[in-house]
């Protein structure tokens, strides 16, 4: 993120508190079992370090676009689920930070399975 002159300085957010803001609002959220890592880049399988996030960011200047990957809970309607994720966390990123989300990508990587009573 391009840093942002103030008159008593810079302001730079970085991408790591943009991704605790992510997971906190995902926690909340019903319909959420947990969250899991992206399937592996390309380079990643190649190279010994590993992004295990399972959220990511992608800066563009002034401009972020968020990509995650849930635990569906069984029960939820699943395009309601990942609605709410995308509204809340563009909400919730640009409140706290003030940068601009220009999309939020959630993929349903799992579904997990009901509690057995």
């Amino acid at each position: 993120m391009e840093p942002k002159e103030y008159r008593s300085g810079t302001l730079k957010i970085s991408e790591d508190v943009i991704s605790t803001i992510v997971r906190e609002v995902i926690a909340d959220i019903d319909g959420v079992e947990g969250m899991v890592p992206p399937s592996p880049s390309f380079k990643q399988i190649f190279v010994k370090k590993k992004d295990e996030t399972s959220v990511k960011i992608s800066l563009n200047g002034d401009v972020v676009e968020i990509s995650v990957s849930i635990i569906a809970k069984a029960g939820y309607r699943i395009t309601s689920v990942a609605e709410q994720i995308q509204e809340r966390v563009k909400s919730e990123v640009q409140s706290m930070t003030g940068i601009t989300v220009s999309k939020v990508n959630v993929t349903v990587a799992e579904l997990a399975a009901a509690a057995k009573e």
